[in-house]
Order: C-alpha cells, then sequence, then structure tokens
C-alpha cells in the first residue's frame, strides 16, 4: 500500500501550517512532516480546525537533508516550469501525478517556502516534479491552496472506489427508451419533418451521454404515461 506524507519544508508562517492540516482532513491525509518549521501556537491550530489531530501529530525535522531515506518517493512542487536554461524544472500536472503514481510505500510530497520555494538543489533530489497550471501573470498560489489541489486530485483515486456505482443502461434498454420517445412525438406532431428532427436529437443525445439503468427505466415511464394520455 502506498502511503502519502506531506512534507512543508522551511514555513515561514504557522497560520499556513494550520491551513494544510485543515485540507489534509478535507481530503483524508493525515501524515505531516515540517521541516525546520515556526514554532506552533494559537493562529495554527485555529486555522487547523478539525485537523488539530494532523498538527499535533505532525513530525518535526531540523534540515532538508533529514528527509533522505524517509521516503521510498520524493514528488517536489513548484510554480517555475522548465526553461531552456533549467532541465530540472520539467512537470507534471496534479491530474498526471494522480494517474501516474502506481507505486508502494511511502511517497513524500514536498512544498517549498512561501517566499522562494523549492530550491533546484532540492528538487534535483526528487524524483517527479509536479506544477499546477494557473494564470501566467500569477502562477504562485497560497500553500494551503497548493496542497489541497494536489491532494484533492490524489484523493480522487480512492474516492472513485467509494462512490456509488451506476449500471450503464442495456442496449435493450436504450432500444425502449427511444420507441417510448418516438411513440411520444408522433403523437404530438403530425408534420413529418418536426417528426424526424425530434427523433434524431434524442437520438444523438441518448448516444452522446451516459445513462443509468435507473435513468433509462424512469424516463420509459415517463414517456409511456405521457402517450396513454395524448391518446385519451
Amino acid at each position: 500500500m502506498v502511503e502519502f506524507f506531506v512534507v512543508l519544508v522551511e514555513p515561514k508562517y504557522q497560520g499556513n501550517i494550520g491551513s494544510v492540516a485543515r485540507a489534509m482532513k478535507n481530503f483524508g491525509f493525515s501524515n505531516l512532516v515540517l521541516v525546520n518549521p515556526p514554532k506552533l501556537e494559537g493562529e495554527a491550530r485555529a486555522m487547523a480546525m478539525h485537523g488539530i489531530d494532523i498538527l499535533k501529530g505532525a513530525k518535526v525535522v531540523k534540515s532538508f537533508g533529514e528527509l533522505k531515506g524517509k521516503f521510498d518517493f520524493l514528488v517536489a512542487t513548484s510554480a517555475i516550469v522548465a526553461g531552456d536554461s533549467n532541465a530540472m524544472r520539467s512537470p507534471v500536472t496534479p491530474e498526471e501525478l494522480g494517474n501516474s503514481l502506481d507505486l508502494k510505500g511511502k511517497v513524500g510530497i514536498l512544498f517549498g517556502r512561501e517566499d522562494t520555494g523549492l530550491l533546484n538543489d532540492e528538487i534535483a533530489t526528487c524524483d517527479m516534479l509536479v506544477t499546477i497550471p494557473a494564470s501566467n501573470e500569477y502562477p504562485t498560489l497560497n500553500l494551503s491552496q497548493s496542497v489541497a489541489i494536489i491532494l484533492y486530485e490524489l484523493s480522487k483515486l480512492s474516492n472513485r472506489k467509494r462512490l456509488r456505482k451506476f449500471r450503464k443502461a442495456k442496449k435493450i434498454e436504450k432500444d425502449i427508451l427511444l420507441e417510448k420517445f418516438n411513440a411520444l412525438v408522433d403523437s404530438v406532431y403530425r408534420e413529418d419533418f418536426r417528426r424526424k428532427v425530434a427523433k434524431k436529437t434524442f437520438r444523438q443525445l441518448i448516444g452522446r451521454a451516459f445513462i443509468s439503468g435507473l435513468e433509462a427505466t424512469t424516463l420509459i415511464g415517463v414517456f409511456r404515461k405521457a402517450s396513454g394520455r395524448k391518446k385519451k
């Protein structure tokens, strides 16, 4: 099983640390590592809200060097992407990160300082670099916002298993649905042109959309009753 750790490298503001703990709680992550953080007092606790347990359980190390050997895979984050003179900053997006991580062991997601971010030599020690696409005019996000976006993408992997699964409508159900809709159209319009347009439009809609079995059954019932009332 993969185990994710949020690693804040020399964060400057205790309020940001508390906000990160809150974001982690929102998305079901609990492992927080702080590299040379400021003293955590009332502001950090207030911003953490229900993530106070994550804040209290955070592991503190004095330097970046102490991270070596603690993780099986390291992911760096940066708002500064690659240029011709900096081959080390060739990133993936948060979505690509979530889709590409098929790992076991401890994975550290590193977030840099609020003012300078991660240094080049720190990024060079990591296995992957991820960036959040944002406006060219102001690409740097708040620390807790960056953490929330990346954890959201990672949480989607496990959330897909918990979300309610819908059975896709079978072909026979779609055929009956089209049949009942066509019967309703025939009872509403006298002109052949309008009938053809309505039938074609609905067929295209059904072809493009994801229709669940329950939705198909419900619509079949509606169209059947509507056609019956129209005949009366």
